[in-house]
């Protein structure tokens, strides 16, 4: 008979492991970091890690499912409960992964780190199956939000509602590839914030996805004021 104890002990040690090969892989890159580090990391042997995980994809893809299952919370939290317009409600979704980013670094940096190992080796019927499972909801529900408005004049209606969630989500995920993969060097590059940087590109994307009927005028940014008509 399984007991709680050994459960919770089982979930414990899983949770060791999950939480060393993030470090490991944020810290050094997927490719770079091996199992028996891995193990080391989480303080047990190999053959006690591959009780677990056989291989780093199945870490990287277990880290995916807890990454993306904090995305879910917040958005039932943040984004699709709140009322306003199918723009407000777009508005928030891109905001809040935004917002989060540079709350959470080490977290884009992961998944610039597990959008580069999906790109390189694995074939996308392999991942449509773990996306569906991670992100399915949370496209149903920017789907809607599209939907809801295209049909309220708050967003463009020139693309189908399909297509619009794929550039919507295709951005939120480019923004993230590109602050994980370089922080801070965004900075360098230009001589501007990096935040200031990606939420400034949050704000064109936005405001490029308004509808002519919307009565939303583009919101000015930081030290600068819009001219009145």
């Amino acid at each position: 008979m399984v007991t709680k104890m050994y459960v919770n002990h089982r979930d414990s040690q899983r949770e060791r492991i999950l939480t060393g090969a993030r470090d490991l892989f944020v810290d050094r890159g997927i490719s770079a970091v091996t199992l028996g580090e891995v193990a080391a990391a989480a303080g047990i042997t190999r053959a006690t890690l591959y009780k677990y995980f056989t291989n780093k994809e199945q870490l990287a893809r277990a880290l995916f499912q807890n990454t993306t299952r904090g995305w879910v919370e917040r958005g039932a939290r943040e984004v699709w409960p709140l009322p306003g317009t199918g723009f407000e409600r777009v508005e928030r979704f891109v905001t809040s992964h935004c917002r989060a980013m540079f709350r959470e670094p080490r977290e884009a940096r992961f998944v610039a780190e597990f959008n580069a190992l999906y790109a390189r080796e694995w074939p996308v019927e392999q991942m449509a199956p773990l996306l569906t499972e991670t992100l399915g909801g949370e496209r149903l529900a920017l789907h809607a939000s599209v939907v809801q408005g295209q049909g309220d004049g708050s967003l463009r209606v020139d693309l189908p509602p399909d297509e619009l969630v794929a550039q919507i989500f295709n951005f939120v995920s480019g923004m993230m590839d590109r602050f994980g993969a370089m922080g801070d060097k965004v900075a360098g590059e230009y001589g501007v914030a990096a935040q200031t940087v990606f939420e400034g590109i949050n704000r064109v994307f936005l405001d490029g996805l308004r509808g002519r009927s919307s009565g939303c005028q583009p919101k000015p940014g930081p030290g600068r004021r819009l001219k009145k008509a």
